[in-house]
């Protein structure tokens, strides 16, 4: 009888718990409201900076802006420049045996989509009416949600460092005398590609007024999905060791081929992106077979790169553009 009892409490306490738990959460509405959609009626001209990007073939950190527009809804287009600020300090300096200037990176893109199929349906917005930091209150909104799909073309002029390690099997070769690092340093040299590429872009759009009560509610959210085929030639520059005159390397071999995935998020003009793939560049042709190892995660002939970005717009942002903040 003891064991009884003190289940049944321990199950109140914990129905108490729960339903403290599920008070404090979200708390749906009923409300009546009026939604005017705008997946139309996008910004002609948006300008977003960032300050903090990830980017494993460059150097580590870069900033840059983004420019993306459209002309009558029917050919969008993008301009991105990103440039790294500070040297690659997964590297240390007085582990470098070359003395020619790093490249901290730069990455430069122009493209164009234009939507071949586009189509609307029915949607939510998750509208919330007051927050105090541990509950809000809200309501689902009906909305359009707008879907495309586009053909992208474009040209980016890439610049960035290669740095070759001891455990590489990748070496350099100048006049017929080959250059290797000695254990736990590296030689570098820069290179610099001007790619075309070409794919598909898949974007969602919602974007709308809700007005209820006497308050208008501003929402704008897209997310994009794209995947292109990429083609490029790569250009290398010389480089120099202490005490050496400036040498060229005679053993770059051109990488024409490669592609990119990759998804974007704009929410209410705070702009995450997610990118891999393999840009087009050079190859080291050494006759040193290389280790498994390296096959997978250092010269892997399909995946080179790896990058996250975040934007913040400051100039004509959707949730603005159009959108009155009164009733």
């Amino acid at each position: 009888m003891l064991k009884i009892n003190i289940m049944n409490i321990s199950t109140k306490t914990y129905l108490v718990l729960l339903f403290i738990i599920l008070s404090l959460g979200a708390t749906a509405q009923q409300i009546n409201y009026e939604t005017v959609n705008k997946t139309h009626d996008l910004a002609p001209l948006k300008i977003s900076l960032s300050f903090l990007n990830f980017e494993n073939i460059l150097t580590p950190i870069t900033a840059g802006i983004a420019v993306d527009g459209h002309v009558k809804d029917k050919l969008f287009f993008n301009f991105q420049l990103r440039q790294g600020y500070i040297r690659n300090f997964l590297i240390s300096k007085d582990k470098l045996l070359t003395t020619q200037n790093e490249s901290k990176g730069t990455y430069i893109e122009a493209g164009v989509h234009f939507p071949f199929y586009n189509k609307t349906k029915k949607g939510k917005l998750h509208i919330v009416t007051s927050s105090n930091g541990s509950s809000e209150q809200f309501f689902k909104a009906d909305c359009e949600v707008r879907k495309y799909w586009a053909l992208n073309a474009g040209v980016i002029e890439y610049i960035r460092p290669k740095y070759v390690n001891s455990d590489s099997s990748e070496y350099i070769v100048s006049n017929n005398i080959s250059y290797k690092a000695p254990d736990e340093h590296f030689l570098h040299f820069n290179q610099s590609s001007t790619i075309l590429f070409a794919g598909f872009t898949h974007r969602k759009i919602k974007k709308a007024l809700v007005k209820s009560e006497g308050t208008v509610y501003r929402r704008f959210y897209s997310t994009k999905f794209y995947i292109d085929a990429l083609v490029g030639a790569t250009k290398v520059q010389d480089f120099t060791l202490a005490g050496s005159p400036t040498m060229n390397i005679d053993n770059a071999k051109q990488a024409p081929l490669g592609y990119r995935i990759g998804w974007q998020w704009d929410q209410m003009g705070v702009i995450t992106g997610f990118e891999f793939g393999k840009m087009p560049g050079v190859n080291l042709e050494t006759p040193v077979e290389k280790g498994e190892i390296e096959k997978i995660f250092k010269s892997n002939p399909y995946l080179n790169f790896v990058r996250l970005t975040f934007h913040f717009s400051i100039f004509n942002n959707d949730k603005n553009y159009k959108l009155k903040t009164k009733s």
